[in-house]
């Protein structure tokens, strides 16, 4: 067994431990309790509750050991702030001094955290934090306000800080090192703000950063990293497209908007890919949020950055890939129900929205109930709930849109089509659940 697989079984152990401790806390306040109520009528001994008590003990434990920190280095940067605010307001340091001071305040508290490391661990990591904060900031205003620095320069040195804090991160193993660096990397291109128009190279190093987020991510099971990162990326991208997109950008587009998606998605599947682990709710969520955010960029690329051009087709490619995305789920991961139901659900939407961008009237209204009636069968076959509520909640919408929207649009014959066609429909769903509610009811998801 080499390092890496020791240092991840000796984790899996403390996590273990940790469960372990709190469920034997939980079944001592439980215990403390039912004490409590026997001796009623007697007052508590005040030496057991001081001890024992896992609420006093939690909340001490929170502003001792982590809020008092946190608002200490918040306080220590305003003071300074406050401090080099009025010898600049007063003149009595140079730029020069100034940037020197600034770098010396970052310095020391880098030196602190090296020195208390060892005994105090997650105070150093909170200097660190500062530290770094404090480097990344200065050197922002090094090189806008006073030009010390040339862009290439900054650049590289702003980089140089972003890898520091990730290696940092893994040997203090902790995750908020970790993000402070994530965010201070996703923020030198807005802190130096050149090549401003050039859309390749801004998200090639957002693209970097993704790929170094997610290998980080997945070694420290750090998903939280990842989960920013998709929030970040799909939303720079997706501004991109709203403000500066055009025709002529459209393979660059492309190609991110793939690249993006293929990524997170990966990244989501990593531990059931890698280690056959089940996937939990975050990475559900991650796969269902890089979804929704492929749809609405493949908007505004197919769009050429406008909306309702290619919506219907887009909608419909859309749908198609989903589809074949969520078989291959299907096939590759079939204990991943809730998986499954998730992307099916989103297909659907899907075909649902594409019927109604692609045709318009009674065939919406037809389409939709037809729609609506295989959705109800395969959940009868399938012995699967979602797939029947899925068809209720069309046949609901259908009605909805049929009386609010189509009354007045459609002629007395369409009317008449469509009630009849839908109240015959409910009748037969109604039907169906009073004759077999006993095995509807007893089937398992």
């Amino acid at each position: 067994m080499n390092d890496e697989q020791k240092i991840h079984e000796l984790q899996r152990q403390i996590d273990e431990l940790s469960g372990e401790m709190a469920n034997y806390q939980q079944r001592l306040f439980h215990f403390q309790q039912e004490l409590g109520k026997l001796q009623n009528n007697k007052v508590p001994n005040p030496r057991i509750v001081s001890k024992t008590s896992p609420r006093h003990f939690r909340l001490e434990n929170f502003i001792g050991l982590r809020l008092i920190h946190f608002v200490g280095i918040i306080v220590l940067v305003i003071g300074l702030s406050i401090g080099v605010k009025y010898a600049i307001d007063r003149q009595l340091i140079s730029e020069v001094a100034r940037i020197t001071l600034a770098y010396a305040a970052g310095l020391v508290l880098f030196l602190l955290s090296w020195r208390l490391k060892e005994k105090y661990q997650l105070f150093s990591a909170i200097l660190f934090s500062g530290a770094m904060a404090s480097l990344y900031f200065t050197t922002y205003a090094a090189f806008v306000y006073y030009g010390f620095f040339p862009f290439a320069f900054t650049f590289l040195l702003m980089v140089a800080f972003t890898i520091y804090a990730a290696l940092e991160s893994i040997r203090y193993n902790r995750q908020e090192i970790a993000v402070l660096g994530m965010v201070g990397a996703y923020g030198i291109p807005f802190l130096i703000s050149a090549n401003a128009e050039r859309a390749d190279l801004f998200f090639s190093y957002i693209l970097l950063i993704n790929v170094g987020v997610v290998y980080l991510s997945f070694k420290r099971r750090w998903k939280l990293m990842t989960q920013l990162a998709v929030l970040i990326s799909w939303t720079l991208f997706i501004l991109w497209g709203f403000f500066r997109y055009e025709a002529k950008d459209f393979w660059t587009g492309f190609i991110l908007l793939s690249i993006f998606y293929f990524l997170f998605t990966t990244s989501a599947l990593s531990y059931r890919l890698v280690r056959s682990e089940h996937l939990t709710t975050p990475d559900i969520q991650q796969i269902t949020t890089n979804n929704i955010a492929l749809y609405l960029s493949a908007l505004i690329v197919f769009g050429y950055g406008e909306f309702g051009t290619q919506t219907a087709s887009t909608t419909g490619w859309v749908f198609l890939f989903l589809l074949l995305f969520t078989l291959m789920m299907y096939y590759f991961f079939p204990s991943e129900i809730i998986l499954h139901r998730a992307l099916a659900i989103q297909t659907v939407i899907l075909l649902s929205m594409f019927i109604g961008f692609n045709w318009t009237g009674l065939a919406v209204t037809l389409m939709w109930v037809a729609l609506a009636v295989v959705l109800f069968l395969l959940g009868l076959y399938n012995h699967r709930s979602w797939p029947r509520l899925a068809a209720i909640l069309l046949m609901s919408v259908t009605l909805g849109k049929l009386v609010i929207f189509d009354s007045s649009k459609f002629t007395t014959v369409q009317k008449i089509i469509a009630y009849i066609i839908i109240g015959t429909l409910l009748l037969v769903v109604s039907f169906f659940y009073q004759k077999f509610k006993q095995t509807l009811f007893k089937s398992e998801d």
